[in-house]
């Protein structure tokens, strides 16, 4: 049904299930877990993992462990090291999955009933929806403190979200301790060697295409988390580059990703005052919007008035919608905002899975 689906368990919930496996080797051997965790998440290539992975089991004498074979056999499903070419919206490959049992966290417990779950699932819901009307507000009425002069930055602090502009922001302002250099040059593609200072036996290699400013970089962040990573912002620093190619910013990390994708075959005709027209109205109607729940959730009382109003909003919008032709202006909010991100590129060509 889904060819190009991954399976993928859950990294934290095996270091969490291995910690009991192993309890005496945790507890006799206080270094093991650290070294468990780091030889999983710190180590960036296939072979880098497996000389890592036999270092360890040498180190502490657990070649024969049962419990650390089973999970060696199964490492391509848990490893990041073997999925860092599988688009999976991590923001950081070492960063805590977003599974269910964070979604859950401080709602249920083994003692859960089935009625009691039902009525904390709903719970966990509002927490959620909460939380992101949070991150909305946030997002929309705040502005993010930068912390270089790059037209880049200024550029995706205005097209992302807060949370991913402030890693890409991490990403960016590394590049100033990633220096590239160039080590080859077909004419076509240009290829770059990327390390930290003092770290030059963890360098990088980014081929780069500029006619199509195209990268790919060995750490394959990009292709993992969907955010550029600083080996390929380090290039474009030294090509100067200095805005965000379409093709690296993903639609779902924008500010706009809530918004449909309608489509209006009118919509490039408009002048760019009309696209900004729509755009402040989409933006002020947010705004009062995020306002309007904050308020309106605070109690029983006042959301059963908040939603009456709503409701009764509704039907005269629809009402004043039916009974007016819509224009071609009005007909292209979606576009209006699209051609907004135009600048920065069309962000659904990205090659990318789930992009």
């Amino acid at each position: 049904v889904l060819p190009e689906t991954r399976l993928r368990f859950n990294r934290w919930s095996i270091f969490k299930e291995t910690q009991e496996k192993l309890a005496h080797i945790y507890q006799s051997q206080p270094t093991f877990e650290i070294e468990f965790k780091k030889c999983v998440n710190e180590t960036e290539t296939i072979n880098e993992f497996e000389s890592s992975w036999v270092s360890l089991l040498e180190r502490y004498f657990v070649m024969d462990n049962e419990w650390l074979q089973s999970m060696y056999n199964a490492r391509q499903q848990w490893v990041p090291a073997y999925m860092r070419d599988t688009f999976f919206g991590d923001f950081s490959i070492t960063e805590r999955n977003i599974g269910l049992n964070s979604f859950f966290e401080g709602f249920v417990n083994a003692s859960t009933t089935i009625q009691m779950l039902i009525k904390q699932y709903e719970k966990a819901v509002a927490s959620w929806h909460e939380k992101e009307l949070k991150s909305d507000y946030d997002t929309t009425n705040t502005s993010p403190v930068l912390k270089t002069p790059s037209p880049m930055e200024k550029q995706a602090a205005n097209l992302y979200t807060r949370r991913i502009f402030m890693k890409f922001q991490e990403e960016l302002v590394e590049t100033l301790a990633n220096p590239a250099t160039k080590i080859d040059d077909s004419g076509t593609v240009a290829t770059y060697r990327v390390a930290k200072f003092g770290e030059e036996h963890k360098a990088h290699t980014v081929n780069f295409t500029f006619f199509e400013m195209k990268a790919n970089c060995s750490c394959q962040m990009f292709e993992h988390s969907g955010i550029i990573c600083r080996h390929i912002l380090a290039v474009f620093r030294a090509k100067n580059v200095l805005t965000l190619p379409s093709q690296y910013v993903l639609k779902r990390w924008t500010r706009n990703a809530k918004i449909g994708d309608m489509q209006d075959e009118h919509a490039t005709e408009l002048p760019n005052n009309s696209r900004e027209s729509l755009t402040d109205r989409y933006n002020t109607l947010r705004q009062e919007a995020i306002k309007y729940v904050e308020e309106g959730a605070k109690s029983i009382h006042i959301y059963n008035v908040a939603m009456d109003a709503l409701q009764e909003a509704l039907k005269k919008v629809s009402s004043a919608k039916n009974q007016s032709p819509v224009s071609a202006e009005d007909g292209a909010l979606s576009n209006g905002r699209n051609q907004e991100l135009h600048a920065a590129g069309d962000t659904e060509t990205v090659a990318c899975q789930s992009g």
